[in-house]
C-alpha cells in the first residue's frame, strides 16, 4: 500500500489570501484535498489603478469697480473643485481672453481693465499619480462674470 507522499498531492483551486497592489505582490493559497498540506504562490503586482481625478468648475462673479482698479486673483479653491486627485495638481490655461490668466497652482488672474461680461476659460487640470494611480487629465470651463 502507498502513503500520501508516494499518492502526490491533489491541490484545491486555490484563493488568495492576499491580494495584489500595484506595490506589493499577492498571495494565493492552495490545500492538498487528499492531506491538508497548504503551498502558496506569488500572484504578481497588478497595473496601476485609474486615476480618480474629478474637477468640478466653480462660477465666479467680479465687481467691474475692482477690476477697473486693480488686477483680482481668485484662489483656485474659489474656482474648482477637485476630488480625489492623486499625486500633485497643476493647471494650465487652454483657451480664453488674454486678460485672464492662470497659474500652476490654480489661481486665476483678472488683470486690470478687463471689461463688463462673461468670460469663459478653458483650463486643463492634471494630477501627476504615484506609484499606485497613473496620471490624469480633465479638461473644464470656468465662467467668470464682470458685472
Amino acid at each position: 500500500q502507498k502513503t500520501i507522499s508516494e499518492i502526490g498531492h491533489k491541490w484545491n483551486e486555490g484563493f488568495v489570501t492576499k491580494k495584489s497592489t500595484p506595490t506589493e505582490e499577492g498571495v494565493m493559497t492552495y490545500t492538498c484535498n487528499t492531506c491538508g498540506k497548504t503551498k502558496f504562490e506569488t500572484i504578481a503586482k497588478c497595473a496601476k489603478y485609474d486615476n480618480t481625478l474629478s474637477v468640478k468648475p466653480k462660477s465666479i462673479t467680479i465687481k467691474y469697480a475692482k477690476v477697473k482698479s486693480k488686477s483680482q486673483i481668485i484662489a483656485a479653491k474659489n474656482a474648482f473643485a477637485i476630488k480625489n486627485a492623486k499625486g500633485t495638481v497643476t493647471f494650465k490655461k487652454k483657451k480664453g481672453n488674454k486678460k485672464i490668466t492662470v497659474a500652476r497652482n490654480g489661481k486665476i488672474t483678472v488683470k486690470k481693465g478687463l471689461k463688463k461680461g462673461t468670460y469663459k476659460v478653458k483650463i486643463q487640470v492634471s494630477a501627476t499619480g504615484n506609484t499606485e494611480y497613473n496620471a490624469a487629465v480633465k479638461t473644464v470651463t470656468v465662467k467668470i462674470k464682470v458685472k
